[in-house]
């Protein structure tokens, strides 16, 4: 049997070699050579006291003749489950950026921002007048058919010339839910945002990653129902098309800058047991928990107990708690100022009223990295704004409580040796009242004009405050 199964797959790789021929390889490298590049980063990484420099290397490829570049953000994104809890979390900032073409010239580079739907980072070449960009363009292809063959080109190790290494894969479905998205086999990870070839020799693409947004949603009862269940860790990768990167190329994303939609609602799945025990015929939608007030579904007349069930004419098929975060992705990516038509269930009397109701989503919260920081060197930590997640998680009420988050603190410093961690919401400095970063480093800074031999730090934690006397040691 095992012989057997051999000679299929020799026989498979035989099929594809022969069906490989038929690409132009040598025009697809002459052009690559032209606007791929090595993207190379020094990464600070930081979780909780630790802090380190972390270097990356990947493939880049310019976008833009003004040198705008897209590459694999996965050692930049802060998506990760530990990031988005408060205090303490996983942050990661590009320290450089170098772009080196496969000629070996070198070139400075400025960080733009990441795409979190994507996983696609942007950065762009600092200007150079000496030397005219090539650029790649896109184009659409939306006659993709199971079987077709792809290529690419990825990148090789620094020591290794040439600088480049084809490989074939071929389209092995065409995924339809939750997106459309063109799945390959034949590729790896490490091959991401390499530029994909149809068998013309034509870009169409990058090689990307489906990701199963209902893995985001982290909690540790999931995390041991994944690792029981290891299908959810297979990659799927694929095609990210023509269209989707010429929007993101056309306005990418930046540093700080907030564009996904908000609705305001807490939720949970409609599951087919609640659907059965309130006599709902439908295959899943969204049960309101809890309505933020004031947030755009409040002013849209959404009440705690709705159900969603379609979203612009498209029933909602969440059936179940793993699927949520796929409907929040969906509600993310329209962003804000979009208008989100649902149909919705309204339980009253036993009685269930159908109602039309149109929300115009807001701008999404800020996560905690995306809040503002300031760092302190005196006292040897780092501090951010205090942020929505801040307040659900300790129940908080934003209009009467104030203070920062204490994000990072340094081993043996001032702040650790007098028992400040991370995770602490500092309310005033030495009486100083403290509700934005910018008090706290007037505060800072006034303090070490002053040099006084103690600061007494006012500090929120675990629902208790308490005051806190830091030595000091000036210089």
């Amino acid at each position: 049997m095992q012989k057997i199964l051999i000679a299929v797959m020799v026989g498979l790789f035989s099929i594809g070699s022969v069906f490989a021929q038929d690409i132009n390889f040598n025009k697809i490298y002459k052009e690559a050579l032209e606007y791929t590049v090595s993207v190379n980063l020094v990464v600070e990484v930081s979780f909780g006291t630790q802090t380190s420099d972390a270097k990356s290397r990947s493939i880049g490829t310019i976008v833009s003749p003004d040198g705008l570049i897209i590459f694999d953000g996965a050692p930049l994104n802060n998506e990760d489950p530990f990031s988005l809890m408060p205090g303490v979390q996983i942050s990661t900032e590009p320290k450089s950026a170098e772009v080196v073409m496969m000629d070996g010239t070198k070139f400075p580079a400025e960080y733009i921002g990441l795409d979190r739907f994507t996983g696609i980072a942007f950065c762009r070449i600092l200007p150079d007048k000496k030397r005219e960009l090539k650029f790649v363009t896109f184009q659409q292809k939306n006659d993709f058919k199971v079987g077709e063959w792809i290529a690419l080109y990825s990148l090789l190790p620094e020591y290794v010339t040439p600088r480049l290494s084809a490989d074939i894969g071929l389209v092995s479905a065409i995924i339809d839910k939750p997106e459309r998205f063109v799945l390959t086999v034949g590729f790896n990870e490490m091959q991401l945002t390499s530029v994909l070839y149809d068998k013309k020799g034509i870009p169409v693409g990058i090689l990307g990653d489906l990701q199963n947004s209902a893995l985001s949603d982290f909690d540790a009862a999931r995390a041991q129902e994944q690792i029981s269940d290891a299908s959810t860790m297979i990659p799927l990768l694929g095609l990210l098309g023509g269209d989707r990167l010429s929007k993101l190329i056309q306005n990418p994303p930046k540093k700080g800058k907030i564009d996904r939609g908000w609705m305001g609602i807490y939720l949970q799945a409609l599951t087919p047991d609640i659907a059965d025990f309130w006599g709902v015929k439908s295959r899943g939608g969204i049960i309101v928990n809890e309505v933020v007030k004031d947030s755009p579904a409040d002013t849209a007349d959404i009440k705690t107990g709705d159900i969603l069930i379609k979203l612009a004419g498209t029933p909602i098929e969440v059936s179940k708690e793993e699927n949520l975060p796929i409907f929040q992705k969906q509600i993310s990516e329209m962003g804000a100022g979009a208008k989100a038509d649902f149909l919705l269930l309204r339980r009253h009397d036993g009685a269930v009223d159908t109602l039309e109701r149109i929300i115009t989503l807001a701008q999404a919260p800020l996560s905690p990295v995306e809040a503002k920081e300031y760092e302190d060197t005196n006292f040897e930590m780092k501090i951010r704004d205090m942020v929505f997640v801040d307040y659900n998680a300790y129940n908080l009420d934003p209009k009467i409580f104030e203070g920062v988050v204490v994000k990072e603190v340094e081993p043996g410093g001032w702040s650790a040796v007098g028992d400040i961690i991370p995770g602490d919401i500092i309310q005033s400095i030495s009486g100083m009242i403290v509700a934005s970063v910018d008090d706290a480093r007037i505060a800072l800074e006034q303090i070490a004009q002053e040099k006084p031999e103690e600061v007494v730090f006012f500090i929120w934690r675990d629902n208790k405050t308490l005051f806190l006397n830091i030595k000091t040691d000036w210089q």
